[in-house]
Protein backbone atom coordinates (compact mmCIF):
# COMPACT_ATOMS: atom_id res chain seq x y z
CA UNK A 1 0.00 0.00 0.00
CA UNK A 2 1.22 3.37 -0.93
CA UNK A 3 0.78 6.27 1.37
CA UNK A 4 1.35 9.45 -0.47
CA UNK A 5 1.96 12.97 0.65
CA UNK A 6 -1.20 14.22 -0.34
CA UNK A 7 -3.18 11.55 1.97
CA UNK A 8 -0.43 12.39 4.86
CA UNK A 9 -1.23 16.68 4.24
CA UNK A 10 -4.98 15.88 4.35
CA UNK A 11 -4.53 13.54 7.66
CA UNK A 12 -2.65 16.72 9.50
CA UNK A 13 -5.07 19.19 8.14
CA UNK A 14 -8.00 17.11 9.82
CA UNK A 15 -6.18 16.20 12.95
CA UNK A 16 -4.86 20.05 13.30
CA UNK A 17 -9.02 20.96 12.95
CA UNK A 18 -9.58 18.91 15.89
CA UNK A 19 -6.84 19.98 17.63
CA UNK A 20 -7.54 23.77 17.09
CA UNK A 21 -11.42 22.75 18.36
CA UNK A 22 -10.77 21.09 21.46
CA UNK A 23 -8.54 23.95 22.67
CA UNK A 24 -11.20 26.54 21.55
CA UNK A 25 -13.81 24.59 23.53
CA UNK A 26 -11.60 24.20 26.36
CA UNK A 27 -10.52 27.90 26.34
CA UNK A 28 -14.65 28.32 26.04
CA UNK A 29 -15.29 25.76 28.75
CA UNK A 30 -12.51 27.70 31.10
CA UNK A 31 -13.78 31.35 30.39
CA UNK A 32 -17.72 30.05 31.18
CA UNK A 33 -17.15 26.79 33.57
CA UNK A 34 -20.49 25.18 34.06
CA UNK A 35 -21.34 24.00 37.75
CA UNK A 36 -22.79 20.94 37.68
CA UNK A 37 -24.79 21.67 40.63
CA UNK A 38 -26.60 24.27 38.55
CA UNK A 39 -30.21 22.73 37.45
CA UNK A 40 -33.28 23.88 36.77
CA UNK A 41 -35.48 22.49 39.65
CA UNK A 42 -39.06 22.82 39.22
CA UNK A 43 -40.86 23.14 42.59
CA UNK A 44 -43.79 20.62 43.75
CA UNK A 45 -46.21 23.27 43.41
CA UNK A 46 -45.59 23.88 39.68
CA UNK A 47 -44.98 20.36 38.82
CA UNK A 48 -48.55 19.63 40.58
CA UNK A 49 -50.20 22.78 38.58
CA UNK A 50 -48.68 21.41 35.24
CA UNK A 51 -50.53 17.85 36.17
CA UNK A 52 -53.72 19.68 37.10
CA UNK A 53 -53.73 21.90 34.28
CA UNK A 54 -52.73 18.85 31.57
CA UNK A 55 -55.68 16.83 32.94
CA UNK A 56 -57.71 19.28 33.03
CA UNK A 57 -57.12 20.33 29.55
CA UNK A 58 -57.58 16.33 28.38
CA UNK A 59 -60.78 16.07 30.68
CA UNK A 60 -62.29 19.15 28.63
CA UNK A 61 -61.37 17.56 25.58
CA UNK A 62 -63.17 14.17 26.39
CA UNK A 63 -66.44 16.56 27.36
CA UNK A 64 -66.33 18.29 24.32
CA UNK A 65 -65.81 15.14 22.04
CA UNK A 66 -67.90 12.72 23.80
CA UNK A 67 -69.69 14.18 26.39
CA UNK A 68 -69.39 13.51 30.21
CA UNK A 69 -68.44 9.88 30.83
CA UNK A 70 -66.73 9.35 34.36
CA UNK A 71 -68.49 10.82 37.56
CA UNK A 72 -65.85 13.73 37.26
CA UNK A 73 -66.81 14.93 33.86
CA UNK A 74 -70.58 14.46 34.78
CA UNK A 75 -70.20 15.80 38.04
CA UNK A 76 -68.06 19.13 36.27
CA UNK A 77 -70.82 19.47 33.31
CA UNK A 78 -73.69 19.08 36.18
CA UNK A 79 -72.24 22.18 37.83
CA UNK A 80 -72.01 24.11 34.71
CA UNK A 81 -75.47 22.84 33.99
CA UNK A 82 -76.54 24.93 37.17
CA UNK A 83 -74.48 27.23 37.15
CA UNK A 84 -76.17 28.25 33.41
CA UNK A 85 -80.03 27.48 34.78
CA UNK A 86 -80.70 24.97 32.00
CA UNK A 87 -79.58 21.50 30.27
CA UNK A 88 -76.48 22.13 27.98
CA UNK A 89 -75.20 20.01 25.06
CA UNK A 90 -71.82 20.67 23.43
CA UNK A 91 -71.28 20.00 19.56
CA UNK A 92 -68.21 20.63 17.12
CA UNK A 93 -68.60 22.47 14.25
CA UNK A 94 -66.78 21.45 11.17
CA UNK A 95 -63.45 24.38 11.77
CA UNK A 96 -63.12 22.40 15.41
CA UNK A 97 -65.02 25.37 17.21
CA UNK A 98 -67.63 24.26 20.16
CA UNK A 99 -70.73 25.33 20.20
CA UNK A 100 -73.18 24.49 23.24
CA UNK A 101 -77.13 23.80 22.85
CA UNK A 102 -79.71 24.81 25.66
CA UNK A 103 -81.74 21.53 25.17
CA UNK A 104 -85.29 20.37 26.64
CA UNK A 105 -84.82 17.14 28.08
CA UNK A 106 -88.54 16.98 28.75
CA UNK A 107 -89.45 17.13 24.98
CA UNK A 108 -86.20 16.00 23.60
CA UNK A 109 -85.71 18.90 21.28
CA UNK A 110 -82.89 21.65 21.15
CA UNK A 111 -84.17 25.11 21.95
CA UNK A 112 -81.76 26.97 20.43
CA UNK A 113 -77.49 27.07 19.17
CA UNK A 114 -75.43 29.80 21.66
CA UNK A 115 -73.15 31.84 19.94
CA UNK A 116 -69.44 31.00 19.64
CA UNK A 117 -68.51 33.70 21.86
CA UNK A 118 -71.45 32.35 24.66
CA UNK A 119 -70.16 28.87 23.94
CA UNK A 120 -66.12 30.22 24.85
CA UNK A 121 -67.05 31.53 27.84
CA UNK A 122 -69.10 28.31 29.02
CA UNK A 123 -65.85 26.19 27.56
CA UNK A 124 -63.80 28.43 29.79
CA UNK A 125 -66.33 28.19 32.80
CA UNK A 126 -66.26 24.09 32.67
CA UNK A 127 -62.23 24.28 32.36
CA UNK A 128 -62.22 26.48 35.62
CA UNK A 129 -64.69 23.62 37.66
CA UNK A 130 -62.82 20.98 36.05
CA UNK A 131 -59.62 22.24 37.41
CA UNK A 132 -61.07 22.32 40.87
CA UNK A 133 -62.18 19.26 40.92
CA UNK A 134 -59.22 18.13 39.49
CA UNK A 135 -57.29 20.30 42.12
CA UNK A 136 -59.75 19.19 45.19
CA UNK A 137 -59.08 15.19 44.04
CA UNK A 138 -55.42 15.35 43.68
CA UNK A 139 -53.79 13.70 46.59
Amino acid sequence: MQITSYHVSNILKAYGKQLSLSRRGAKHKELSPVNRSESITISGEAKRKSVIEKVTEDIVDRIVHSGPQSAMEREAFQELENEYGKELATEELGNMELVFKVIDRENGEELKTLSLEDSNVLKSRLAEITKDKVDNNML
